[in-house]
Order: structure tokens, then C-alpha cells, then sequence
């Protein structure tokens, strides 16, 4: 069964601990403050009557954090150093370093020369086309 919304509690304007005396004495002034239809006020308390249907409202909806007086105490172990550490190998001394030159960036970059200029390899004489390797065609007369 799907939670109404609001909780209940909040309809009612009681703990999560209230009983059945203090469910039936918040319906009035739940009533009067007018801040949720009459509706809603009713089952709100129908529903927090009924122990099953109560428990069931009561597992479906997560309970409020309880205030922690002491967490800059508790974290502080965990944020005195970093979460993080990335160790980083040290740099190559200066003269490791390979240097460019212009032209030889340029010559890296160049258009290369277009097909047309360059001969071909030659083919071997072996590898050579020739009339062997066409089918056997029979001409008519």
C-alpha cells in the first residue's frame, strides 16, 4: 500500500511515538488549524489506529536523522589529511627533453607527393601478365 501524502504524523501534527489517546486528542485541533481537508485528517487517524496498517505506514516511510551533537569530533580523524593523495613521478631533468626544430615539424606535416610522379615499382617478370592467364575462348566462324 503506497504512503499517503503527506505522512500521516504530519497531518496529525504528532510524534512517531504517539499512542491512541494522543491520535484521538490531535484530530480536533488538526480540525480547527484547517491546514489538510477533514478527509485526510480521517484517515490519517484511521490509519494510525490500526496497529497493522499502522506499522505498515511506519516501515514504509524512513525515520528522521537524529541530530549528532559530536560530528565535527567523529570526522575529524577522517578530514585531517586528504582522501585523495596522487603521487606524481618526478620530472626528467631539463636536457631529456627533446628539442624540435622547425623545419623538422614542417617535414612532418608536408602534403605528400602525388601519385602520378612517383614510377612504380617494376613487376617481376614471373609475376608479368600475360595471354596464359585469360580463359580459352572459342571464336565462331
Amino acid at each position: 500500500m503506497p504512503l499517503p501524502e503527506p505522512s500521516p504524523y504530519e497531518v496529525l501534527g504528532i510524534p512517531l511515538t504517539a499512542g491512541v489517546r494522543e491520535i484521538n486528542l490531535a484530530v480536533g485541533p488538526a480540525m480547527r488549524a484547517a491546514r489538510y481537508t477533514r478527509q485526510q485528517i480521517q484517515e490519517a487517524a484511521a490509519l494510525l489506529r490500526n496497529p497493522d496498517r499502522r506499522l505498515e505506514a511506519d516501515l514504509q516511510q524512513p525515520l528522521p536523522p537524529e541530530p549528532v551533537e559530536q560530528a565535527a569530533e567523529l570526522l575529524a580523524p577522517a578530514l585531517a589529511e586528504p582522501l585523495l593523495v596522487i603521487e606524481r613521478p618526478p620530472l626528467p631533468p631539463v636536457p631529456a627533453f627533446l628539442t624540435l626544430h622547425r623545419a623538422e615539424l614542417a617535414a612532418d606535416f608536408t602534403d605528400p607527393a602525388p601519385a602520378g610522379t612517383d614510377p612504380e615499382p617494376p613487376v617481376p617478370a614471373r609475376y608479368a601478365a600475360d595471354l596464359s592467364v585469360l580463359p580459352q575462348i572459342e571464336v565462331p566462324d
